[in-house]
């Protein structure tokens, strides 16, 4: 039989028939494995791990046959030691069986700085330098001294803490500070409406200690201050410096501190214009205002010096808060 006589044959044809039908069967049974393995259209979807200890985590993945991987740790100390800072892919993603879930934890051993030097520094110095080192301002204690406001002494536990120790981040440092000469009475600033960690640096910068801490709602998240002691908002208080200011908290998730602070301490902008340094002085401290910089142009002195400029100034702001920072320049009085 001739080839073109066999190409044209039932036999042929039958062939062929059989060897595609053999290809789609193969293709299909291979389809079906393939799907099989990879459990086509069967996800998991991956839960919410943020907060869990890691063991927690680990067992919560395992059951669903995801497998936890930890790929990097962070310093918080805001958060549980060892628990889940974070994780990829996210909550809510869909994946498939046996996925690897990468976790970043919070570390469990305290990361550590040396301490830094802060003897014979003004005390924002040394504030700014506690902050740098991510460590904190402890309590004040001041005693007679002719460096008002200087460092004598830094302590941890009640015994002093020598540069270079090593701490663990976060640590609060007490400070021994002179009273310098004259009266140590100091005015309690106005912190109502600031956030706790504002409060705090404001409060301390003005040489004085945190006392109480009172949270009067159930939500501690995003708290602001509520409420004072001593409380500054019909007249400005004196107390001696290292006193305790009470705080009372109330979040900022529920309650409207923008409307709260603008009825509580709204007032009208002074205007400074003409006015010598120590009426301003006058004028700020029965305003409860705060008297940020004061730039004193060529010839003038505290003497015969006068307001020329201020900001915010009246025209552009004539409604503002009790404890606003006010600018004001100074020319040469005629």
């Amino acid at each position: 039989m001739s080839i073109i006589s066999f190409l044209k044959s039932k036999t042929f044809r039958l062939h062929i028939l059989l060897a595609l039908a053999a290809g789609i069967a193969l293709l299909w049974f291979s389809l079906k494995a393939l799907e099989t393995y990879t459990r086509h259209n069967k996800t998991i979807e991956v839960p919410n791990l943020d907060g869990m200890s890691f063991q927690e985590a680990n067992e919560t993945l395992r059951k669903l046959d995801l497998r936890p991987v930890i790929n990097d740790s962070i310093f918080d100390t805001s958060r549980e030691k060892g628990s889940v800072a974070s994780q990829n892919p996210i909550p809510g993603k869909e994946v498939k069986k046996n996925r690897a879930i990468y976790l970043t934890t919070v570390a469990i051993l305290p990361e550590m700085v040396a301490m830094p030097d802060l003897t014979d520094l003004s005390f924002r110095q040394a504030q700014s330098l506690l902050y740098t080192y991510g460590l904190e301002v402890g309590q004040l204690e001041y005693i007679p001294n002719i460096a008002r406001n200087a460092v004598l002494q830094q302590k941890y536990n009640q015994g002093t803490i020598q540069p270079g120790t090593s701490v663990e981040k976060g640590t609060k440092i007490d400070l021994v500070l002179g009273t310098g000469q004259g009266s140590n009475n100091v005015s309690v600033p106005l912190v109502i409406g600031k956030t706790r960690e504002e409060a705090i640096r404001i409060i301390n910068s003005s040489s004085l200690n945190i006392g109480e801490e009172v949270y009067m709602e159930e939500n501690e998240e995003n708290p602001r201050v509520f409420r004072q002691s001593p409380s500054v908002l019909t007249s400005q208080q004196k107390v001696p410096m290292g006193s305790t200011v009470d705080l009372y908290f109330r979040s900022a998730d529920d309650f409207d501190f923008d409307e709260y602070t603008k009825e509580l301490l709204g007032l009208p902008n002074p205007d400074l214009i003409g006015k010598t340094p120590w009426e301003v002085y006058e004028i700020m401290e029965k305003s409860l205002l705060v008297l940020t910089d004061e730039v004193f142009e060529d010839g003038a002195t505290t003497q015969n010096a006068r307001v020329y400029l201020q900001s915010p100034s009246p025209e552009e702001e004539p409604q503002i808060l009790r404890g606003t920072e006010i600018k004001v320049w100074y020319n040469k009085s005629e």
